[in-house]
């Protein structure tokens, strides 16, 4: 009896599923402008549409920051705003 060899090799790859799908070339011209160097037009989409965060999702984010950090922060910004204000006072001249 002879004996036959069967070779099995496994493939593997990763495809895209594709839709085809008709816009006006003003629509067109909108996602090309948005497209970046090296980007298709599915990651124009994709961030366009994807989840905007709330500003809830934020909430507490700061929470850990120590009492002494918080207030220089708070120093810095309450004179960064001095400053702004003063300098559109001069610009106008008031």
């Amino acid at each position: 009896m002879e004996k036959k060899t069967l070779y099995m090799g496994t493939r593997m790859g990763t495809y895209m599923v594709t839709k085809n799908i008709a816009i006006t070339e003003e629509a067109y011209n909108l996602m090309k402008r948005h497209k970046r160097h090296g980007e298709s037009f599915s990651e124009v989409i994709r961030e366009h549409f994807k989840k905007k965060n709330s500003i809830l999702d934020y909430a507490g984010i700061w929470a850990d920051v120590p009492e002494k950090e918080w207030k220089e922060f708070e120093q810095r910004v309450v004179g960064a705003r001095k400053g702004l204000s003063q300098s559109i006072k001069r610009k106008v001249g008031i």
